[in-house]
């Protein structure tokens, strides 16, 4: 799990995490689940002058974690990449951020592009994330590219970065949870305000906490944010055992709730 993340920057605060830390996914696996949830990132490319051209693109992603996307000839960012492949391409959850974007996560992958060779499993496999890219396949002009990763950059938002080997990112697994995590914690927000104070008071290590946000969930555990005088608290809670299908979100936070109203 979790390798220690570089703290940057704070006002003399103690913002570190409280309760099931140890639970932590690493920051690799955090980046292959971002990247694997996104369907759109900017991606900056090289122009003859040497200026960073950034561009909104949509992707999917190779077993490795490399990001695949579709793109036409003409479009500035191809007669980039034919003149220098270095390239990069950044992700967020700022869209789903209520309040200051850069709170949530962001992942830059840095490396170079490569022209591939179409197949009818990758057209199925793009078309199965972006339908409405239908049209597109069609024309002769659009090609697909792949982003071979040398370099990963994560922020987890205040406090929390890191640079990552290529091993560790290519190396990690997405989490069972992230195709769902986003509804399952805008639920919890919303409806069962009163059980994430349950887990943060009992588990969380925040025992006097008088409100609690989901912010995370996966395949180890809950993230929790919490307000304190001091600023906002990080509180994580365990799963009594990990997760290895999307399927079991629901029963595994029913289940541990059910254990702490219970004891």
């Amino acid at each position: 799990m979790t390798e220690t993340p570089e703290l940057e920057h704070g006002d003399g605060h103690d913002v570190s995490p409280v309760g099931d830390i140890h639970s932590f996914p690493s920051d690799a696996e955090l980046s292959r689940s971002l990247i694997a949830s996104s369907t759109t990132g900017v991606l900056s490319t090289l122009t003859s002058e040497g200026y960073p051209y950034g561009s909104l693109v949509s992707h999917i992603v190779d077993d490795h974690g490399n990001p695949v996307i579709l793109i036409s000839d003409l479009a500035e960012h191809t007669k980039n990449a034919r003149l220098d492949k270095r390239t990069s391409l950044l992700v967020d959850t700022s869209h789903v951020v209520e309040g200051d974007p850069l709170v949530g996560a962001r992942l830059t992958l840095i490396g170079q592009m490569q022209l591939l060779k179409a197949s009818d499993g990758l057209e199925a496999e793009y078309l199965a994330k972006h339908p409405y890219a239908t049209d597109y396949v069609n024309y002769k002009d659009f090609n697909y590219w792949k982003l071979t990763v040398e370099r990963c950059r994560f922020v987890g938002g205040f406090g929390h970065m890191s640079w990552m080997t290529v091993e560790d990112y290519a190396g990690a697994e997405e989490d069972p949870f992230c195709e769902n995590a986003l509804s399952a914690i805008e639920h919890m927000n919303d409806d069962h305000a009163d059980a994430n104070l349950i887990f943060v008071q009992e588990r969380g290590g925040i025992p006097s906490a008088t409100e609690a946000e989901m912010v995370g969930v996966d395949r180890y555990g809950m993230t929790f944010r919490v307000p304190s005088d001091s600023g906002d608290r990080t509180s994580r809670v365990a799963f009594p055992e990990i997760a290895t299908d999307g399927a079991q979100l629901e029963p595994f936070v029913i289940g541990l709730l059910r254990s702490l109203r219970e004891n």
